[in-house]
């Protein structure tokens, strides 16, 4: 009984003080991704600090979190995904990309999203089956944008690679 009477009460003052609960508003944390994207790069601007990289990846997720429904999110969600790359944590950006495509039907960068998805699969997995699947949907989902263009220049390099051979460019 002394236990359960323990609980409530903690369980109570837990509410009551938000413990475990950052209050930030948007805008609150807007200032601090601001403040971590400042301090990211080195002084010399040379390379990039892992501990302020991990924070901003955090201060990504979070703002997306408490401020779903803001305009700002899926750049938040488009950024992280860039950072999970840098780090090798390439599944994880792919799934961050395809959440954003799929869920923010007005973003700007949507076909660019679906495009990163592919690139990432052929680059950086050299899964060239999916990154193919990938291109294809690109192309049919986002026909006129500049994404369906790389994707359909990925594709030709993709088959001119196909037979060992190598990809001839012609300059412009």
């Amino acid at each position: 009984m002394r236990i359960a009477t323990f609980l409530l009460l903690s369980a109570w003052l837990c509410l009551m003080l938000g413990c475990g609960v950052d209050n930030l508003s948007c805008e609150e944390r807007k200032k601090e991704i601001e403040q971590l994207e400042g301090r990211l790069f080195t002084q010399d601007g040379s390379s990039v600090q892992d501990n302020i990289r991990a924070d901003l990846m955090r201060a990504y997720a979070s703002f997306a979190n408490a401020c779903h429904d803001a305009d700002e999110t899926p750049e938040m969600l488009f950024r992280r995904a860039d950072l999970l790359r840098s780090v090798g944590r390439f599944q994880e950006a792919m799934t961050q990309l395809r959440d954003v495509h799929d869920h923010y039907g007005e973003y700007e960068k949507r076909s660019v999203c679906a495009f990163l998805v592919g690139f990432i699969a052929e680059v950086e997995l050299n899964d060239r089956a999916q990154a193919k699947k990938t291109y294809e949907q690109v192309i049919e989902v986002h026909p006129n944008s500049e994404a369906a263009t790389w994707a359909k220049q990925s594709l030709e390099l993709l088959s001119a690679t196909e037979g060992g051979q190598q990809p001839e460019f012609q300059a412009d």
